[in-house]
């Protein structure tokens, strides 16, 4: 398999919702992150390009705990899951990302240092 990535993917296993229109996916899992996108296990009525909204909540106290809300772009679809790309997050989702990605890598500089090149081209259009 061509493994295209060029960004740190750590494995983490949350609880993802994804807003498309038309439907609500509740309660899925995921598998793994990055600062660019994740994937999430399953098989769901999704397509390629299709637009969407991703909502990881983070594992801890459900009163407590970070929600990660971002904008995405359904890049890849398997019969193991969906890969989404992020499109844009607000300030505290991208400072949340960040720091999650770069403790869980197997290579914490490297992770950080990819933060300083820009992940997603805010410009770019995502299919309804």
């Amino acid at each position: 398999m061509n493994d295209r990535r060029r960004r740190t993917r750590v494995n983490f296993h949350a609880l993802a919702d994804i807003q498309v229109t038309g439907a609500l996916l509740r309660g899925l899992e995921t598998r793994d992150l990055s600062h660019k996108g994740v994937f999430v296990l399953g098989e769901h009525p999704l397509h390629e390009g299709q637009g969407c909204m991703v909502t990881v909540r983070l594992p801890g106290d459900p009163e407590e705990a970070p929600v990660l809300r971002m904008e995405g772009r359904v890049a890849r679809v398997t019969p193991e899951g969906v890969a989404i790309d992020f499109v844009s997050m607000d300030p505290e989702t991208y400072l949340h990302l960040r720091n999650l990605v770069i403790l869980n890598a197997p290579d914490p500089d490297q992770a950080e240092a990819e933060f300083g090149t820009p992940a997603f081209d805010a410009s770019s259009e995502v299919e309804s």
